[in-house]
């Protein structure tokens, strides 16, 4: 088992992962707010994702009509047992065809010498989770972002391709 497993202390905040944090965050928060505003996605209470093909399904409801579908790409989970964040570059339990890309924001922070894009676990909350993911839309030009509540985790995942789409209409 790795070493970094047993020191799941919350990784080193520079001032560089702050700038870094905050540009993120205003670029997930404006990425959000247009697909919100074009397609009203998150005000459908049905979705579902299928790791073996990569992609993330919206659906009405009543009608079961799909609304959208989006190629997506995991970037990690943060669990309600353990409160810990884990990667989805390090997490052997998710399917390749959705971690395709990621190691792209553990390579940024090795670089930029970024610790909490390079451990691969560590003990966080849902809000760390958001910035993790917040991150990887900002490097990746990612359309928005997602969290999947599981059984005892909730999974993030961020929008590569929005595949189809089909105005909403309330």
């Amino acid at each position: 088992m790795n070493v970094e497993y047993f020191n799941l202390e919350k990784p080193n905040r520079t001032s560089e992962f702050e700038i870094l944090r905050k540009e993120a965050s205003n670029y997930l928060i404006e990425q959000q707010k247009i697909i919100e505003d074009a397609y009203g996605i998150h005000k459908y209470e049905d979705w579902f994702y299928d790791q073996e093909t990569g992609i993330l399904t919206f659906s009405n409801a009543e009608t079961k009509d799909k609304i959208v579908e989006i190629r997506y790409e995991e970037v990690g989970s943060i669990s309600n047992i353990s409160k810990t964040w884990l990667w989805s570059w390090a997490n052997q339990h998710i399917e390749p065809k959705v971690k395709t890309e990621i190691e792209f924001v553990r390579d940024y922070g090795k670089e930029n010498d970024l610790e909490s894009l390079t451990k691969s676990k560590w003990f966080a909350d849902e809000y760390d989770a958001w910035e993790m993911t917040a991150i990887s839309a900002y490097l990746m030009k990612a359309k928005g972002a997602y969290r999947f509540p599981l059984e005892n985790t909730f999974s993030f995942v961020i929008y590569k391709e929005i595949i189809k789409l089909e105005k909403y209409c309330l």
